[in-house]
């Protein structure tokens, strides 16, 4: 665990009214070892192993481009909707169905950060607004969270949501959400009038992207935590400019907890 920005959580003091939580998925919520919530549903025990092997390939053309810092940012935006439209495609093509989805979600590696849910509950007693903007699949998302009985209603998931109609998988028609474009914009109104009345935000996330979740404006009262936990020498420095406090070695929330308990105002408030 490496801080970064001592002199910001100095200035930070949190409350259980006072602030929210902006939390990626993949690799932030679950372990950088499980699958993710695009690959869980690509399980050939359940689909044409086809559409693995397909996706598989679209990954290694197009994963190298995610990574890529130096392409400008519309160049790497367009090929991201290319990607996760051919993918998105493949379920369409393959018949991915609803009931499917859920099987593979059951039987997947799919693994929650260990203190994950505890740290979850702890958010829901104290009525701490918690969003997860994910580049995911959101019916995966939610699927998980009902699993470990932590889909409470304090939890807003904004994700690629695939939609079912008697079972059966309807052509994607959304506005994609990719690793690039995640950003609090996108928010209903009403939960974006709940964040307006935090003066504080907890940013979690695992790309140096998932820091725009936020406005530029609005990193001053931003507390935000990068997990990296792959090439961590080579980019290191990349995500310590970018994140105030880098999580290494599979950090749990159990840690993460203990550095929130670190800014409460009083014993009172150590629940969060």
């Amino acid at each position: 665990m490496i801080y970064r920005n001592r002199e910001k959580m100095k200035q930070i003091s949190l409350t259980k009214t006072n602030y929210a939580v902006l939390i990626d998925f993949d690799k932030t919520m679950t372990t950088m070892d499980s699958n993710d919530s695009w690959t869980v549903i690509q399980n050939p025990n359940f689909l044409n192993p086809n559409l693995s092997i397909r996706s598989n390939k679209l990954a290694k053309e197009y994963c190298p481009i995610e990574m890529d810092y130096h392409m400008p940012k519309e160049e790497k935006f367009s090929h991201m909707v290319d990607w996760y439209t051919q993918v998105l495609d493949l379920y369409y093509e393959y018949g991915l169905t609803e009931d499917t989805l859920i099987s593979c979600v059951k039987s997947g590696n799919l693994t929650l950060r260990s203190g994950l849910t505890d740290f979850l509950f702890s958010l829901y007693q104290a009525h701490v607004p918690v969003v997860i903007l994910s580049a995911g699949i959101g019916n995966v998302i939610r699927e998980v969270l009902a699993l470990h009985d932590c889909l409470y209603d304090n939890i807003y998931i904004m994700s690629n949501f695939l939609t079912f109609e008697k079972n059966q998988l309807l052509p994607f028609s959304n506005p994609i959400i990719h690793t690039c474009n995640k950003t609090l914009s996108t928010l209903p109104s009403t939960v974006t009038q709940k964040l307006n009345q935090k003066e504080y935000f907890l940013l979690f996330g695992d790309f140096i992207e998932d820091i725009h979740m936020v406005p530029k404006e609005d990193l001053r009262k931003t507390l935000s935590f990068g997990f990296l936990e792959k090439k961590v020498t080579e980019n290191l420095r990349q995500y310590q400019n970018a994140f105030d406090i880098v999580l290494t070695d599979n950090t749990s929330f159990y840690e993460v907890q203990d550095i929130l308990h670190s800014l409460t105002e009083n014993e009172d408030s150590k629940n969060i």
